[in-house]
């Protein structure tokens, strides 16, 4: 099935290519001036002989939040370090969240139907091209991993209202939990650190 696989990311490398990507085994890399995006291709590790599963994850890495907070600026980030991660499936909304790849598969036809997707997703990250977009998928999606990948740049860059905002939204969602009391700690360290005043969520 390797060959199958093979000849299915050889057919999408010019449509990646048309719309300024590069590919990096099986990474596809856009860079613009705020963001790199990523497309990654990921096999299933149950995979056999006559049968193929795949998934497509995407990234949006910002290299400014990594500047920001004195930390190494990547050139080319996996999927997993990017600072917003999605399936492909949740961009176009496609029931299934894999592809599969059988002997008899119509390598064609499948190229057809990710071509498809790989263009709503493309439009997705031309929507999603300034700061505040990806600050407010960030916000909206990484729920309580945010804290540690975003509010300290909130801070430095004098945006301290949406940090609160987003912090006592997630005190609605997670304070009942026993949990609670570190991020509790972690967010008001946080705002002492760049002397703001300090959140009581019991409030």
């Amino acid at each position: 099935m390797k060959e199958k696989f093979d000849e299915l990311i050889a057919l999408l490398k010019p449509l990646f290519k048309d719309n300024g990507f590069s590919k990096s085994a099986l990474n596809f890399y856009k860079n613009t001036p705020n963001f790199i995006y990523v497309v990654n291709f990921q096999k299933s590790s149950g995979n056999g002989s006559t049968h193929t599963r795949f998934y497509i994850n995407c990234g949006i890495y910002a290299p400014f939040i990594e500047a920001t907070l004195g930390k190494e600026v990547l050139s080319k980030p996996k999927e997993y370090e990017c600072h917003y991660r999605v399936r492909a499936h949740e961009i176009s909304h496609r029931s299934a969240a894999h592809y599969e790849l059988e002997p008899d598969s119509d390598v064609i036809k499948i190229y057809e139907n990710l071509a498809n997707e790989l263009n709503l997703i493309f439009k997705f990250f031309e929507q999603s091209s300034q700061e505040e977009n990806l600050i407010e998928l960030m916000l909206e999606q990484n729920g309580l991993a945010a804290i540690n990948q975003l509010y300290e740049y909130l801070l430095i860059k004098d945006k301290s209202e949406i940090l609160i905002s987003h912090a006592k939204m997630l005190y609605t969602k997670h304070g009942s939990e026993t949990r609670w009391s570190k991020f509790d700690n972690q967010i008001n360290e946080l705002l002492r650190k760049y002397k703001k005043d300090e959140i009581n969520f019991k409030i």
